[in-house]
């Protein structure tokens, strides 16, 4: 009997030295395909953002479907992901990439430094939208946390290191007024450690060009003015040298770098005396541009009108042209302003009415950054695009909103740099207490722990004020949507209600319509406050899904549309009686825009990705254009279709709920879950959503 046992665990042992080093090896080989899509991805990440995030979407599925605890590779892939989203202005993409990296609590190598970029991303989508507080909570979170000074001198924590500096550059010359020793001290900083902070040559062009920003901003210091403009300059004659190489070449960074200098130029604080002494420097510049990309600074300028300040125009218009190459809408709309502001301060107003007319036929550009949008508007006002009153009234408004909203954002900036300020003041005390402490006697150990624990008190506290101050913010804003869209749509139905001669059939359908959006009303409430409906996950059949939906619709079309279900066997994750909310507003949706035909139900595997079921509402109706498809699921958007107008109806709160109801999913269970519609006008709709079919591993 022992002999038969050694034996089998005699072959056992060759077995399983025989396999393990073949799946080492797979393993080995499926971390190098991650590694190179993540390399891709960073590498094109300001040459081209969409294709930068479909190499690491391929990251991330490698890990997801062979390598769930390769978890280096998730975190770069999610990081990348949310870099490419943050290049194209999609900002609710960013913060759930981040807050996916920030939130992960996972065994990694690179957790730390991952996790510190994600902060430094969320930082400075925070700053386009102003919330300078929010920013430099993270930047000083950062900075507190030893990172800068770690001994770590991999890529990624270089690259770190770097993104702290150009990011702090940014807010305290572009959104702040630091003072003139803080800026310079800061600058000298970054050069000390320029070199050895390299990462990549886009990385080299970006610190470049806060460098030039930070110099140019000191320009205000006429003492030594003539020395920081020949720095800025310096910094941008440096990108203009990398990008020169073809294998470098982007027009992401040209623009960029031309834009700079366009501002210089531009710059009012800057005295002629200190272009004349950097004339030779403009001059290169300007030779260089010509010889190396094409670009002839004085093609269209007279001799009788040069001066320094005239070459401003053709740098920004030439950076405007560039950006709109690109899918930015945040930075084609810093172009787009700087471009006619300059135009009108020149007295050119038919100029700046062209760059700023550009906002409004691409209206992706708005929203995505309030300085950029109030100035916006004011270059609306002065350059006369206004076609009527009405629209001058609303560009006021938007326009002073959008300012007291950057000024409550100043001040709550303010606010938090006083307290931090006193928290770091108080840690310098206590250490310089703590070391006389120590030198006088064991005795006076009380009164350093006491500090101690006071210093932390005063941290806890000052995070506990920045929580306390985002869920109202939150709550404000929930407030205000349901306030707004709860008067457009009750508005007609109440209409209809006080005509004494309306038919009883029709009163019966508002009567219908008008409960039905109170009760999406509720719904949707419960949904928004951060205290309201739990998300109650469980293995749902949506075949009872559909029962219990189709048993509750009121067809009240039941003569001229017929509503069917199609049988199904699947289940799937989420909340059951979310989903029966969202599918009853979907069906209702399609019956009320559906004067005859068919309202169709079904649910598949979704083809493009087998971790998700797709259920599809699909009817016979009106249907729709593109411009009510792209306003479909937005709250501050009313689609005044000819059909809702006809019969009193909006979109209201059936579709922002069936939109919150999704995020709970996607929040809840796996990411991916969302909502989309399909339409041709005259031919009918389909709304799809997915959700996580059953089965199928968690990418958590």
């Amino acid at each position: 009997m022992r002999r038969v046992c050694f034996i089998i665990g005699l072959l056992l042992t060759v077995f399983i030295s025989g396999c393990t080093p073949k799946q080492e090896n797979l393993d080995g080989l499926l971390r190098s395909k991650v590694d190179a899509f993540n390399k891709a991805a960073f590498k094109d990440r300001f040459v081209d953002a969409r294709r930068s995030e479909l190499y690491a979407r391929r990251a991330l599925a490698y890990v997801n479907d062979s390598l769930p605890a390769y978890s280096d590779g998730k975190l770069r892939a999610w990081n990348n992901i949310a870099t490419s989203y943050l290049n194209r202005a999609v900002h609710d993409s960013v913060y759930l990439y981040v807050d996916s990296v920030l939130a992960y609590g996972g065994k990694s190598p690179n957790r730390e430094v991952e996790q510190a970029l994600a902060k430094l991303l969320k930082a400075r989508t925070l700053q386009r939208h102003c919330d300078i507080a929010g920013s430099y909570q993270l930047l000083y979170d950062i900075e507190q946390s030893g990172l800068l000074d770690s001994k770590d001198d991999g890529l990624l924590y270089n690259l770190a290191r770097s993104e702290f500096y150009i990011t702090t550059t940014t807010l305290n010359y572009h959104y702040r007024n630091k003072s003139q020793y803080q800026q310079a001290e800061l600058l000298t900083e970054m050069e000390a450690r320029r070199q050895e902070l390299r990462c990549d040559y886009s990385e080299d062009m970006s610190f470049n060009y806060a460098l030039a920003y930070g110099y140019h901003s000191l320009c205000v210091d006429t003492v030594h003015q003539e020395q920081y403009l020949g720095k800025a300059l310096y910094y941008c004659m440096e990108n203009f040298h990398i990008l020169n190489d073809s294998s470098r070449y982007s027009t992401y960074h040209l623009g960029n770098t031309y834009q700079m200098i366009g501002f210089m130029l531009w710059n009012s604080n800057v005295k002629p005396d200190s272009w004349q002494r950097n004339a030779g420097k403009l001059d290169e510049i300007c030779q260089y541009v010509l010889d190396a990309f094409g670009f002839d600074v004085f093609a269209n300028i007279p001799d009788t009108d040069y001066s320094f300040k005239s070459l401003a125009y053709p740098f920004l218009r030439e950076a405007t042209a560039l950006f709109f190459l690109h899918d930015d809408p945040y930075q084609r709309l810093g172009a787009v302003v700087a471009t006619g502001r300059y135009c009108m301060a020149a007295g050119d107003t038919a100029t700046a009415r062209d760059y700023f007319n550009e906002a409004l036929i691409d209206t992706t550009m708005l929203g995505v950054a309030p300085k950029f949008e109030a100035m916006l508007y004011e270059g609306f006002l002065t350059s006369g695009c206004a076609a009527n009153n009405d629209e001058v009234a609303a560009w006021t408004r938007k326009e002073l909103e959008l300012l007291n909203y950057i000024k409550q954002n100043e001040k709550a900036d303010f606010i938090l740099q006083q307290e931090l300020n006193k928290v770091r003041h108080n840690s310098i005390s206590f250490m310089v207490f703590s070391f006389i402490l120590l030198a006088l006697a064991l005795a006076l150990l009380v009164t350093l722990l006491l500090l101690r624990r006071r210093t932390k008190a005063l941290q806890r506290e000052t995070a506990q004020l920045q929580a306390a101050k985002q869920q109202d913010v939150e709550r404000i804003a929930n407030v205000e949507t349901c306030l707004s869209v709860l008067r457009h749509d009750i508005t007609p139905f109440v209409s209809y209600l006080q005509n004494d001669r309306l038919p009883d059939e029709l009163r019966r359908e508002v009567t219908g319509q008008l409960i039905r959006t109170f009760e999406n009303i509720k719904n949707w409430t419960n949904l928004s406050i951060p205290t309201g409906l739990q998300f109650r996950c469980g293995v749902v059949p949506l075949q009872e899904v559909f029962e219990s939906v189709m048993s509750s619709i009121n067809n009240f079309r039941s003569q001229t549309v017929t509503i069917a279900a199609e049988q199904t066997c699947l289940s799937i994750r989420g909340d059951r009686l979310l989903l029966e909310i969202l599918l009853r507003n979907l069906v209702n949706n399609a019956i009320q825009y559906t004067e005859q035909g068919r309202v169709d139900v079904s649910a598949a595997q979704y083809a493009d990705d087998d971790r998700f079921v797709c259920v599809t509402v699909r009817d016979t109706g009106r249907g729709m254009n593109d411009e009510e498809l792209e306003n479909l699921f937005r709250a501050d958007k009313r689609i005044d279709s000819s059909n809702a107008k006809e019969q009193g109806y909006g979109t209201g709160f059936g579709l922002i709920l069936c939109r919150y109801i999704i995020k709970k999913h996607d929040d809840n269970t796996i990411r991916g879950c969302r909502i989309w519609a399909e339409s041709t006008p005259g031919k009918g709709s389909a709304f799809h959503f997915l959700v996580e079919a059953i089965g199928n591993p968690d990418t958590h």
